[in-house]
């Protein structure tokens, strides 16, 4: 009986994780109930000939269940406290260009340009939520090279999401303003359950990550950056790409139970899962949008 457990217990945990009902983060912790084996095995032992086989089953996925609960305790413990404001800058240094990655679990995320960013200032982040889920800056610069910008929450692992689970007071919220005169070679924006809105359209931005959890997320994409490639992976999530006008755009879609509404008088259908501009090949300015979604709403325009 145990084995099988195992199995279906480990394939779930995975299941749920990619459509988003689970954080990413949530498998990390698993390692931790090999204990669990042993507990399992003694049951069996102990209550095999004096049990139905289903009660039995029954505990023992009670027994998972319960284990999985306790070494995420400080994914699903809810958050209470005061609220704090912060206010981070960051200077571009000495680099010439920057990658940014930014991990932020549950709340609202608002990524956007610096309107007038001051001598060689490169980013503006203010945060306001509970103060142990303040995001902290780390940003490490190459002379006339990369710098590289990293946030990430300060108190516990993030993203820190699961649905029906505990609350959170103080909804936190995150604004990350970039300088459109920086080249960005890569955006890296990781969320579990939160809801994110991304203004790209006047940054310098070449490549743009995205996962997307339980959560809703928007994005406009750049207006004048040349090729961008932006790659989107999501659970149970909804996601709205806005493409400006006189942007090309290549849109390829790999997924599960997913509604996609593509614009097709602007990206007509030409292959299985491929939507692309007619100007595609001669464009100036043009996205490479690859979707890559579990149970999620898409709409592109």
């Amino acid at each position: 009986m145990v084995a099988p457990l195992v199995l279906i217990f480990i394939g779930v945990v995975f299941l749920l994780e990619n459509i988003g009902y689970l954080p990413p983060n949530f498998w990390v912790n698993l390692w931790r109930l090999w204990p669990l084996l042993l507990v399992l095995a003694g049951i069996e032992l102990l209550l095999a000939n004096r049990l139905p086989w289903l009660i039995l089953a029954c505990l023992a996925a009670v027994v998972l269940v319960v284990g999985a609960v306790a070494v995420n305790a400080n994914v699903t413990r809810p958050v209470t406290g005061p609220t704090t404001t912060t206010q981070l800058d960051t200077d571009l240094g000495a680099a010439t260009e920057a990658a940014v990655t930014v991990r932020f679990g549950a709340g609202q995320l608002v990524i956007g340009p610096l309107t007038q960013p001051r001598g060689n200032q490169f980013a503006s982040m203010s945060y306001t939520g509970p103060p142990e889920l303040a995001p902290r800056a780390n940003y490490t610069a190459v002379p006339g090279g990369l710098g590289r910008l990293d946030y990430q929450v300060s108190g516990r692992p993030v993203p820190g999401f699961i649905p029906f689970v505990g609350s959170r007071t103080g909804s936190p919220r995150m604004e990350l303003n970039l300088s459109p005169d920086v080249p960005i070679t890569t955006l890296n924006a990781q969320t579990g359950g939160a809801e994110a809105h991304l203004d790209l359209s006047s940054l310098r931005v070449s490549s743009v990550e995205m996962s997307v959890g339980a959560a809703t997320a928007s994005v406009r994409l750049p207006e004048n950056a040349g090729l961008t490639t932006m790659h989107v992976s999501g659970g149970a999530s909804t996601i709205t790409l806005e493409i400006p006008q006189g942007v090309a755009a290549r849109i390829q879609h790999h997924g599960g139970l997913n509604t996609l509404n593509v614009d097709q008088n602007r990206f007509p259908l030409v292959g299985e899962g491929l939507y692309q501009s007619s100007d595609y090949a001669t464009a100036t300015n043009k996205v490479d949008i690859t979707l890559e979604t579990g149970v999620t709403t898409i709409q592109v325009n």
